[in-house]
């Protein structure tokens, strides 16, 4: 259902005094979801006129956290994996230093 066509149902309901029950046959919908489109409208104005988003675009941005948690932590294994094999040297400590004190109590 358009948001046009939905617009039109409450303003029958609303405005030109038709009730749920004639709205609904008239356009195929339950009497239940013109008394909440009614509701909604009552409530909140045009903006409840719109879609509600989808569930096909919430589990779309679902799969993308997932996609972007899932790249973020291959990225890091990748990383650390390229660390370990590509040679690169460890740190070495360095050597201790001998000052020219060390040698006290020696002629």
């Amino acid at each position: 259902m358009t948001v046009a066509r939905r617009a039109l149902i409450v303003q029958y309901v609303l405005a030109d005094g038709w009730t749920s029950a004639e709205a609904a046959a008239a356009f195929g919908v339950s009497e239940r979801q013109v008394d909440v489109w009614v509701a909604d409208f009552r409530r909140s104005g045009m903006t409840s006129l719109r879609r509600a988003p989808s569930r096909k675009f919430a589990i779309e941005i679902l799969r993308l956290a997932i996609e972007r948690s899932i790249s973020g932590a291959a990225r890091r294994i990748t990383n650390s994996l390229r660390r370990l094999f590509a040679g690169e040297r460890l740190l070495q400590p360095l050597p201790p230093r001998r000052l020219n004190d060390d040698r006290r109590g020696r002629d």
